[in-house]
This record gives C-alpha cells, structure tokens and sequence, in this order.
C-alpha cells in the first residue's frame, strides 16, 4: 500500500512539473532572448554613436602614433648594389 502511494505521489508531482515546465520555460527563454538582444542593440549605439563622433573632416590626416625610426644597420650600408635579374630556364633536350 506504501509502495502505491508513493508512486502515485511520484507520478503526480513529476506530470505537475511537466506542466508548469512547458509553460514557464517557453516564457524564461523570450525574456532572455529579449535581454540578450536588448544588450546587442546597445553595444550597437554605443558603437555606432562613436563612429559619428571620431568622423573627420575630408582631407584631414590625423596621426596618431609614429613608430621611432631606425638608423640602418652598418651591414645594409656594406651591401652593395642590388640588381634585379630574370632567370631563364634553358631547354635541354
């Protein structure tokens, strides 16, 4: 008799959580789909707003950051003259 009652018990509270599930699960994921999409139309203005913010004027350069320059190395100096050349495959037969 306590087995009986312990699974109808069972079956009950499981076919209840079967039922509260479908209709609270498709309710949590549109509110999070919601949410996430809510965040992604933000980055978006926030991104977007920047961009019409930085926009120069046309022809205007703007540098804003300039490597130091190097002094050639001693070696490039000894190097010589560089010729370009073609190579030519002959055909032995």
């Amino acid at each position: 008799m306590g087995l009986l009652k312990f699974l109808l018990i069972a079956v009950a509270i499981l076919w209840l959580v079967r039922v509260v599930a479908r209709l609270i699960f498709p309710w949590a994921m549109r509110k999070m789909a919601e949410k996430v999409m809510g965040n992604a139309q933000q980055q978006y203005q926030h991104q977007h707003n920047n961009r019409t913010q930085q926009t120069k004027p046309d022809g205007k350069v703007r540098i804003d950051y300039m490597p130091p320059q190097s002094k050639p190395k001693n070696g490039a100096k000894k190097a010589g003259e560089f010729v370009e050349f073609e190579e030519i495959k002959s055909s032995a037969k």
